[in-house]
């Protein structure tokens, strides 16, 4: 894990958005944005760590302090995330928000991981009973969170923003407290965004090229329609977003020679191909089978289709014996018999 640590907010998370979400990037990064800035104008700590999600589809920005209180979006959000980062990429920061003379949003960003991050809110998340709204024009008004729940989103045309407010304070700081302090620092190593970022982009490398050799082991033959290729789809956000270079750093990552990427008519969605010999040399490489070398190319040994010979029947030591010393009287026979019929033709 990276920490990034007195860094311009809105050129860093930009940067770690362009590697990540192809989908309203910029609707989503403007959103954050506002959260960070009224983070930074905020007197109240606990509204200056936020966490920070990228994910293929956008982006979502949480105060920690909502995320841990029960049933709230920031809490639902970071659990949605934690559950689905196995089938997809999320990159997720702890943002510790702070200003600077220059008049630049900067702060810290810590990388952390989703699944483990949402397992302890799950753990110490503490329920609430209040809304605290914030009017345009500065006002601040309470209701019961049952109450807000109802109205929302129909009756809150004026209010700027909204924040959940605990049953037990008390316990809400102690559920903080509990946050800050399983953040191990120890693990994370310090970098530049520049030496984080270009340690995303081969990241991504590997997990798109990873997915495409999960999506081609599924395939017991070959799809394409003269039978002659294994081809797999590429997500649409990926063939959306990737420039030519990007596409082709990552067909470098696959273990093909051949491999190519590929759009048919009429479709919006690109294809990975791979021709069969490849594929099926790549498995039986895999499988540990023999090969042998013909015109300086390895080719794999395979048993022919109409010997089905059953391995369980082969026959005993003993038993092989005996039948090979049959064998031997009955050939000394055979010789024996045709002798006799070439001296009486003599």
């Amino acid at each position: 894990m990276d920490v990034i640590d007195n860094v311009d907010l809105r050129e860093a998370l930009d940067k770690i958005a362009q590697n990540n979400t192809f989908f309203h990037r910029d609707n989503d990064l403007g959103i954050s944005f506002e959260q960070i800035e009224r983070a930074a104008r905020s007197g109240d700590i606990s509204e200056q760590l936020l966490i920070w999600v990228s994910y293929p589809g956008g982006i979502d920005c949480y105060t920690e302090r909502e995320a841990l209180l029960k049933d709230t979006r920031s809490y639902n959000g970071v659990l949605y995330h934690g559950n689905e980062m196995p089938s997809d990429r999320r990159l997720a920061y702890a943002v510790e928000v702070f200003t600077d003379k220059d008049g630049k949003i900067r702060g810290t960003l810590f990388e952390i991981d989703i699944r483990e991050y949402a397992k302890l809110i799950h753990a110490n998340a503490v329920p609430s009973d209040t809304v605290r709204l914030y009017e345009e024009n500065g006002r601040q008004t309470t209701m019961p969170r049952d109450e807000f729940d109802r109205r929302y989103p129909l009756d809150l045309a004026n209010v700027a923003y909204w924040r959940h407010e605990p049953k037990d304070p008390d316990a809400l700081h102690s559920a903080i407290d509990a946050m800050w302090s399983s953040r191990d620092t120890t693990e994370h190593t310090e970098k530049s965004i520049f030496a984080h970022v270009s340690r995303l982009y081969d990241e991504r490398d590997i997990f798109y090229s990873n997915q495409i050799m999960r999506d081609l082991g599924k395939l017991r033959e070959p799809n394409s329609p003269d039978r002659q290729f294994f081809t797999t789809s590429l997500n649409s956000y990926v063939a959306a977003a990737f420039n030519p270079e990007e596409l082709s750093r990552l067909l470098d990552k696959l273990p093909y020679k051949s491999a190519e990427f590929s759009v048919k008519k009429g479709q919006s969605f690109m294809h990975v191909v791979v021709p069969r010999e490849e594929v099926q040399l790549d498995r039986h490489k895999q499988q540990g089978k023999p090969t042998i070398i013909r015109d300086g190319k390895e080719i794999p040994v395979t048993v022919p289709p109409n010997d089905k010979r059953d391995p369980r029947e082969k026959p005993s030591t003993l038993e092989a014996l005996r039948q090979g010393a049959e064998k031997s009287k009955q050939q000394q026979s055979n010789t024996k018999t045709k002798n006799k019929s070439k001296d009486k033709e003599i």
